[in-house]
């Protein structure tokens, strides 16, 4: 269980950088499920098939300028990720690029993960993106994105979208890796759905 919580929170600072972010394609019985509050996981080809890549969407029931803000500001993510340790914004180049840090709690006899990322901020599709790239780390590969998109009636919902592309430097086969951070999303959702407090 703690290794699948921090496998996840691991993904936190990662994601497969997009040329430009599109809203996913919902039908009909993925809207039910988003708006019953599930969280859609699609495990993804990760690159040189190695590591673990996935996209995890859910609706959140807050607007967007509350949900933006928990996913954009990295250096908060201490205060309520799970098995996050320390979070930092280390530097800020722009108003659209930074530098995060995170280190998260790993179960014995593992060593913690940390990860200092170059994020990237822009618009998309009447939301917002923070993608990121690995500077730093003990990670092979940690790149990502989140993405937030008004939804529902008059956008007083939010549609959140997490891209992981990430692989840590660490003796775990990728079968295991891969259940476990798919598996683990879920709790993500969770934790920020506390934080916004929808």
């Amino acid at each position: 269980m703690l290794l699948r919580l921090a496998l996840s929170l691991a993904c936190l600072t990662a994601f497969a950088p997009l040329a430009h972010a599109e809203k996913p394609y919902l039908n009909r019985l993925q809207k039910q499920m988003l708006e019953d509050e599930k969280v859609i996981v699609s495990p993804m080809k990760p690159t040189n098939d190695s590591g673990v890549a996935a996209m995890a969407v859910a609706v959140l029931k807050a607007p967007v300028d509350k949900v933006w803000p928990v996913v954009r500001d990295c250096e908060h993510f201490h205060k309520f990720m799970p098995r996050a340790k320390k979070s930092e914004m280390r530097r800020k180049l722009s108003d659209t690029q930074m530098v995060c840090f995170l280190e998260v709690s790993m179960p014995f006899p593992l060593s913690n993960l940390h990860s200092e990322v170059l994020s990237t901020i822009k618009q998309a599709e009447g939301g917002w993106q923070r993608s990121w790239t690995l500077r730093e780390g003990n990670y092979k590969r940690n790149n990502g994105s989140w993405e937030v998109y008004p939804y529902g009636d008059g956008g007083a919902w939010s549609l959140l979208v997490y891209n992981i592309d990430v692989d840590p430097d660490m003796s775990i086969p990728d079968a295991i890796l891969r259940k476990a951070q798919t598996g683990s999303l879920p709790d993500v959702f969770t934790a920020i759905r506390k934080r916004v407090g929808g």
